[in-house]
């Protein structure tokens, strides 16, 4: 009777998931129009446009070649800063907070805008342990790589969230 009431309870979750619209995300599918498109980063030396290269390249673009008209993706600011969060009783820092800054605009192959300019923030905070304080920065590094990450892929969800509402 047990396994049974299981079922149940599982096919009534199923149900329940699927009456929701809940969907994994999937890789974003570019129409023809913005297949060839070039990435530009203000930072040339920033890990973003490496990532946003290769996310665009999973989604079935890629680059243009030679003097190829083609879409641009442009990120004119692109900026992590860090600061302070919380101060301990000896006056060290115990948690930073890390934000990084972008803004992006697409434009098709003829200079009209695709994406609007806009402005993307994300934020992650970090402890700093005083005693630990050899393994901070590798700390500090990974938060920085995950953010990296991450922005590359909520500029990808703003771009596909303007093309499916065409």
């Amino acid at each position: 009777m047990n396994a049974m009431l299981r079922w149940v309870l599982m096919a009534c979750a199923l149900a329940v998931l699927t009456a929701c619209g809940f969907k994994l995300r999937s890789e974003m599918v570019l129409p023809p129009e913005l297949t060839i498109i070039r990435v530009q980063v203000a930072d040339q030396f920033s890990p973003l446009q490496r990532n946003l290269e290769q996310a665009l390249a999973r989604s079935g673009a890629r680059a243009p070649a030679g003097n190829e008209r083609s879409a641009v993706l442009r990120i004119s600011r692109n900026r992590i800063s860090r600061w302070p969060l919380s101060v301990g009783r000896t006056g060290r820092v115990q948690e930073y907070s890390m934000r990084y800054e972008v803004t992006m605009q697409l434009v098709d192959a003829g200079g009209a805008p695709v994406v609007p300019r806009q402005d993307i923030q994300l934020e992650r905070t970090y402890q700093f342990e005083t005693i630990r304080a050899q393994g901070t920065p590798g700390e500090e590094e990974v938060v920085r790589a995950e953010l990296e990450r991450d922005m590359a892929q909520a500029i990808l969800r703003r771009v596909d969230a303007v093309l499916s509402g065409r």
